[in-house]
């Protein structure tokens, strides 16, 4: 694996995030993973974020991880997930830039506060092939746009996330058309400290089906 430090600029502002490659030689299929809540410490490092990161370059995906607004060196202040599909969108765009990326095969996914983002706002469904929620709150994807997107989407959660509480997901799942794949992992809590292996297995299987395949 390859990682580089790299900045993009969105509505004026710029923006800090990784780059990590796999080793070989591209065009790669390429995955922008977003951070959880920034007032709740959440940033670009965060163990999910790194693990599915970190975890899709061992199976030959690319990935760009970055830092919202009002994030580490990012610029800009936080705005409560109003703003910040404006720099998601254009982290896409620069990830499928990339002379080692593949263009038509990217993907998207986000943890906690940035399933929220990914969820309000469809502005961010045209372009990836497929979308990885990691612990939504029921309040993300209840009444989503995205229930109703033809995007490949996958819910993972914790049995044991009280933010999110597992067992009341399945009505919402219901409200899926297409159906998205649904993973739960029982020892898992909201921040999924020793259990980031299996999450991002599963998040990671789930790309690889979908962005893998030119």
């Amino acid at each position: 694996m390859r990682q580089s430090a790299v900045s993009f600029i969105a509505k004026g502002l710029t923006f800090e995030g990784i780059i990590a490659l796999p080793d070989g030689e591209g065009p790669f299929p390429g995955v922008v993973m977003c951070h959880p809540h920034p007032l709740m410490g959440g940033n670009m490092d965060n163990n999910v974020v790194v693990a599915v990161t970190f975890g899709l370059a061992d199976a030959g995906i690319a990935s760009l991880r970055f830092n919202f607004r009002g994030v580490g060196n990012s610029q800009g202040e936080h705005a409560k997930g109003e703003k910040e599909h404006q720099e998601a969108l254009v982290a896409m765009d620069f990830l499928g830039a990339l002379p080692d990326v593949d263009d038509d095969r990217i993907g998207l996914g986000g943890y906690s506060f940035s399933t929220r983002v990914i969820c309000a706002h469809k502005q961010l469904y045209k372009k990836p092939k497929a979308i990885a929620l990691v612990a939504p709150s029921i309040e993300a994807i209840t009444g989503s746009p995205l229930q109703n997107d033809k995007t490949p989407r996958l819910i993972i959660t914790g049995g044991r996330d009280r933010l999110v509480a597992a067992d009341s997901v399945d009505e919402q799942l219901g409200k899926f058309d297409p159906p998205a794949d649904y993973h739960v992992v029982p020892a898992a809590d909201h921040f999924w400290v020793g259990q980031e292996r299996e999450m991002a297995e599963t998040v990671v299987d789930f790309f690889l089906r979908h962005l893998a395949t030119p």
